[in-house]
């Protein structure tokens, strides 16, 4: 089963994706800091990573930048319900995968985690 770790404050955004993720057949851990975020990913890495920008101890940007260190194949889907064109740049220049904005459309999101996925799996290939 292929596992996601969600990592954002928001508890209904956590709990949303929980279930919608775990209906669409991944498996889903989820964490409401950084901090916490990255523990659970050291314990237990997945090749997919959906991160907000905004997060109460340690900022998205810096969580980003720990996982690529601890994994620098690791995928990570940025999401935020403050769309700027800079944090965007921030983003694919830290290594993001994609970039969502919140309210999340649900296609958008199933596209890149199919893409980080493949990806994910031509990573591993080579």
């Amino acid at each position: 089963m292929l596992k996601i770790l969600v990592i954002d404050d928001d508890s209904s955004m956590c709990e949303t994706l929980e279930m919608y993720l775990t209906e669409e057949g991944y498996g889903v851990v989820t964490a409401g800091t950084g901090t916490e975020g990255l523990k659970k990913y050291k314990d237990s890495p997945t090749d997919v990573v959906i991160l907000d920008i905004r997060l109460p101890d340690i900022d998205g940007f810096t969580v980003l930048k720990n996982l690529k260190r601890e994994n620098a194949n690791v995928k990570v889907i940025m999401i935020t319900a403050f769309h700027e064109i800079d944090s965007r740049i921030k983003a694919n220049q830290a290594g993001a995968f994609a970039y969502l904005k919140k309210p999340i459309d649900m296609y958008e999101l199933d596209r890149a985690i199919e893409n980080a996925f493949k990806t994910s799996q031509t990573d591993k290939d080579i």
